[in-house]
C-alpha cells in the first residue's frame, strides 16, 4: 500500500495505492481531471482501477468532485453520514453553523487566506499539472452499478477494511478522518493540517465547535501514528504531536 499525495489547487487529495485497486480520498470541485491525470499518466494506471472514492466532510474543496471523478472511473463513492445532511449537524451541534460562518469570515480578513484560494499564480501553475481529457469508452458506465454508500464512526472503509473510519468532529460535525493501523498513518482531511513552516500538526482556524475538537484530538491521541496526511498543507512524519 502506497499513500500519494496529488496538490490540487484547493485541497490535498490523496491516492492510495495497491496492486489491484485505487482508492481516492477529497477532491475539489472542478480538480477531478487533474486527480485522473496523476493517475493515468504520474502512476501509469487506468482510472478504472479507482473502486472505492471518499471525502472528509462536505467543504466543497473537499467533496466538490467526488462525484465526478466516481463516475468517470465507474467507482463507488462514500461520504460521511451527516454530508449534506444539515439536521443532522443542527441536532448534533446546534451553535456550529454560526461559529463555522464566524470563524470563516474572520478568515478571509487574513492574508494567507486570499493567497490560498485567490492567487493567480497558483491556479496557473495548477492548470499545467497532467490532467485527463477522454471519456469513458461507450458503455463502460453502465457495466457496473455506481453506489454512494455512506461512512460511520469506527467501521471499515467499504472494498479497504485495512482503513477504519473515525468520527472527528470539530471542523465540523460530518468531519472523518481515516486510519490505516498497520503502517500508523492517518488521512486527516481538516481535523489536522500540516505546517511546513513549522514543521508540525495544527488546528484549522475554521472551526464549529472547540469543545468537538478537543475531543477528537483526544481521540487520535490514543492510536498509534507516525504519519500525518493533513487537507491542506504537508505531510507530518515521525515524532507526529498534536
Amino acid at each position: 500500500m502506497k499513500i500519494h499525495q496529488v496538490k490540487t489547487r484547493l485541497v490535498n487529495t490523496y491516492v492510495i495505492e495497491y496492486s489491484d485497486r485505487l482508492l481516492v480520498m477529497d477532491i475539489a470541485v472542478g480538480c477531478h481531471r487533474y486527480v485522473l491525470g496523476f493517475i493515468e499518466q504520474e502512476l501509469g494506471r487506468d482510472i478504472r482501477d479507482v473502486k472505492l472514492v471518499i471525502c472528509s466532510h462536505d467543504d466543497p474543496d473537499h467533496i466538490g468532485g467526488v462525484k465526478s471523478l466516481a463516475q468517470l472511473c465507474g467507482a463507488d463513492m462514500a461520504m460521511p453520514l451527516s454530508s449534506g445532511a444539515l439536521h443532522h449537524k443542527f441536532r448534533n451541534d446546534p451553535g456550529g453553523l454560526f461559529f463555522r460562518l464566524v470563524t470563516t469570515l474572520r478568515e478571509l480578513f487574513r492574508r494567507r487566506a486570499w493567497d490560498m484560494y485567490f492567487n493567480a499564480r497558483r491556479t496557473a501553475e495548477a492548470r499545467k499539472k497532467p490532467h485527463y481529457e477522454q471519456e469513458p469508452a461507450p458503455g463502460f458506465l453502465s457495466k457496473r452499478a455506481i453506489k454512494q454508500l455512506t461512512l460511520q464512526g469506527g467501521t471499515k472503509l467499504p472494498g479497504f477494511d485495512d482503513w477504519q473510519v473515525i468520527h472527528t468532529p470539530g471542523h465540523s460535525w460530518d468531519s472523518c478522518c481515516f486510519y490505516h493501523e498497520a503502517t500508523g498513518s492517518l488521512l486527516s482531511g481538516d481535523t489536522l493540517l500540516g505546517s511546513a513552516k513549522q514543521g508540525k500538526l495544527v488546528t484549522p482556524s475554521i472551526y464549529a465547535n472547540s469543545r468537538q475538537s478537543k475531543k477528537s484530538l483526544a481521540k487520535l491521541r490514543k492510536l498509534y501514528i507516525k504519519a500525518v496526511y493533513p487537507g491542506h498543507g504537508s505531510v507530518i512524519s515521525g515524532n507526529v504531536l498534536f
